[in-house]
C-alpha cells in the first residue's frame, strides 16, 4: 500500500478558501474517481499556516496515474482546478509517493 500526497502552499490569507474549495472537489470529483479515503492537512504548530497536504491511499503507482486520467472526465474538475490556481502560490505543488511500511511484529 501507499499514500500519494499532493504539497502545496496557499497565498497569504487565502488557506480557509482553499479547504472549502477542496472540500466540494472531494465531492465532486475525488469520490467520482474512487478517493473514498482522503484526508486534508494544514500546518499548525510548528509548520506553515499556509501549507496544505492532501493524501489518499492507493494501492499501487498504476492505481493513482488512472484517477489522474479519470479526473480529466469529470466535467468539474477543470473549474477546480481554475478556483484552487487562484489561492495556491505557483510553483509550490508537487506531489510524492510514500510506501506505507507493515508494522505488524514478525512470528519468532
Amino acid at each position: 500500500m501507499y499514500v500519494a500526497r499532493w504539497q502545496f502552499t496557499t497565498r497569504f490569507g487565502r488557506r480557509d478558501e482553499c479547504l472549502k474549495v477542496l472540500r466540494k472537489w472531494y465531492v465532486d470529483v475525488a469520490q467520482r474517481v474512487g478517493w473514498r479515503s482522503l484526508r486534508v492537512l494544514s500546518g499548525s504548530i510548528g509548520g506553515p499556516e499556509s501549507q496544505i497536504e492532501l493524501e489518499v491511499q492507493i494501492d499501487n503507482v498504476d492505481d493513482l496515474e488512472a484517477a489522474w486520467r479519470d479526473m480529466a472526465a469529470v466535467p468539474y474538475h477543470a473549474e477546480y482546478q481554475k478556483q484552487l490556481a487562484e489561492v495556491i502560490v505557483d510553483g509550490t505543488e508537487r506531489w510524492t509517493i510514500h510506501r506505507v511500511a507493515d508494522m505488524t511484529p514478525a512470528e519468532s
